[in-house]
């Protein structure tokens, strides 16, 4: 196995750089998000900054890997050097060579990951959303695949509710989806029940428990209707399921 394996090549440099000498070469990179810059600036910590990749420039260097964690430090009054990893690149092609290798083997963290991870780190919301998806009787595994009835990994819809309902809204939200027993529940099913019960079109004309019972009785085979009446009617799948619903209840 050994004797397959490349050269690495020279070790890497790693220093402490000032932010000023660093630039973003926009022949490869791709386009500043300011959001997201201004996102990790408003929650900056050295712990979660990890080193930038560089490559020296002229009098500077240019960030091949981290340009917006470069963009935050650069937002940051407080701080004025940022650590970094110095690899050299001989052309702007073999710089934008390494963007290519650095990118195209990273795998991003899944939202399910995510969530997971701040369940851990008692962050976020992950917390009250667990509680309240075993409360419904819904179960969030931690590894998609062989699903039972009432799982689910559409945790961002979750997570949403949670930030946007009171607890009671919540409950009749989830206990809804959940007598369907779906395996697993997705993240348009949560989205149909949620218009279904909350949006001032249909929420006056539709009971829960009726609803509930509705679901529990057909199940996914309305799924081919609302495909139909989305790819119809140009709007997403999560809509056309709550207008087929309604429709049958």
């Amino acid at each position: 196995m050994t004797d397959e394996l490349p050269d690495p090549g020279e070790v890497p440099v790693l220093d402490w750089i000032d932010k000023t000498l660093i630039t973003v070469d926009p022949l490869y990179q791709r386009p500043l998000d300011t959001e997201r810059a201004a996102t990790i600036a408003r929650s900056f910590s050295w712990r979660s900054f990890g080193a930038l990749v560089v490559v020296p420039a002229g009098d500077g260097y240019h960030v091949t890997d981290g340009q917006h964690r470069l963009e935050a430090a650069k937002l940051h009054p407080k701080v004025t050097h940022v650590p970094a990893v110095i690899v050299q690149a001989e052309t702007i092609q073999s710089e934008a060579g390494m963007f290519v290798d650095i990118n195209k083997n990273r795998k991003n963290v899944s939202a399910l990951e995510l969530f997971f991870a701040e369940l851990a780190a008692e962050t976020g919301n992950a917390t009250e959303t667990l509680k309240a998806a075993q409360a419904a009787g819904i179960r969030i595994p931690k590894h998609p695949g062989n699903y039972r009835p009432n799982d689910t990994v559409a945790v961002g819809v979750l997570q949403t509710l949670v930030s946007t309902y009171a607890g009671e809204r919540v409950q009749m939200i989830l206990t809804t989806v959940a007598a369907a027993a779906f395996k697993p529940i997705s993240a348009a099913q949560i989205k149909a029940v949620e218009c279904l019960l909350t949006d001032p079109e249909f929420a006056p004309q539709i009971d829960s428990d009726d609803l509930a019972a509705m679901l529990k009785t057909v199940g996914t085979t309305l799924d081919g209707e609302a495909r139909r009446f989305a790819a119809t009617h140009c709007t997403p799948f999560w809509k056309a399921l709550a207008s087929t619903w309604f429709q049958k209840c």
